[in-house]
């Protein structure tokens, strides 16, 4: 795909099945071409056009954080359907010394996903579920906490406008200036059409919901589940709303006043935001 001189630009169809353990594949070329766009743009931005999220890279520092808190959990018999001696005997990695003491070398990323491709498919999604919601976790406290490096962006807007230019440092031997600037940023409001959610909730097989102390109306779609480091999964629910996306527990979806109606109620009340 890096051809000189092309005068097309090359594209990219990665083609995957629902085999948990394929998605070691999925990680080799996502981080691969993360790396053709740093060679070839000389800067960290992504080669992947966008096919790629946070979650498929199984090779970051928040993939090998999960997989020592995986290794902990099935130690501790945290993770339902597979046991210590099951996930020994079924991969050969080898989790305590000899005192019976988790180890301090424990099996890296890259040997337990290539252990992976030889399970039983059964086994493959229980480990693999268990991975991903500890993955899935760390990488959306990460981003909540602002501490999560998404590297080279672009950003699009109506537009950019420049309300501040100060100098914060003046190299003393160039006189060269670093400078901080201070942009409004304006983006226009698009909020979601009736047709479009409604032809969503039909594809999905979503619920139709309508707050009983608000008015607002939301459809619920299933998100995937998250996995604190006791091993307790948590059920999630993604409500698509006029204008945000919002990703809710189960017990505080439970708790809330959302009800499910049928479409008459719901469109009443999706129209009545959009006005």
């Amino acid at each position: 795909t890096n051809r000189t001189n092309q005068r097309q630009p090359p594209m990219f169809r990665p083609v995957s099945t629902d085999v948990k353990a394929q998605k070691r594949f999925i990680s080799t070329i996502a981080r691969r071409l993360d790396t053709m766009g740093a060679i070839t743009r000389g800067q960290r931005q992504t080669g992947g056009q966008n096919m790629f999220s946070a979650h498929d890279n199984l090779e970051s520092f928040y993939a090998r954080d999960a997989l020592r808190q995986l290794y902990m959990l099935i130690v501790r018999g945290k993770v339902e359907g597979c046991s210590l001696l099951c996930f020994e005997a079924a991969t050969g990695l080898s989790l305590l010394d000899a005192e019976g003491g988790i180890r301090d070398e424990l099996p890296p990323i890259t040997t337990f996903l290539n252990r992976m491709l030889a399970l039983t498919i059964d086994l493959q999604n229980i480990l693999f579920d268990a991975f991903e919601g500890l993955l899935v976790a760390r990488v959306e406290a990460a981003i909540a906490a602002g501490s999560y490096e998404v590297g080279l962006e672009t950003l699009r807007a109506e537009s950019f406008i420049v309300t501040d230019r100060r100098t914060i440092y003046t190299h003393p031997g160039t006189g060269a200036e670093t400078q901080l600037l201070t942009i409004d940023r304006i983006d226009r409001v698009v909020p979601l059409s009736l047709g479009k959610v409604l032809d969503l909730a039909r594809a999905e097989e979503a619920a139709l919901l309508v707050n009983g102390r608000s008015g607002r109306a939301a459809v619920k779609l299933r998100a995937r589940s998250l996995v604190d480091d006791e091993g307790a999964v948590h059920r999630r629910f993604r409500l698509i709303r006029p204008m945000e996306t919002v990703l809710i527990l189960a017990e505080q979806f439970g708790a809330s006043h959302w009800t499910i109606v049928d479409a008459e109620a719901f469109t009443a009340a999706w129209e009545a935001e959009l006005r």
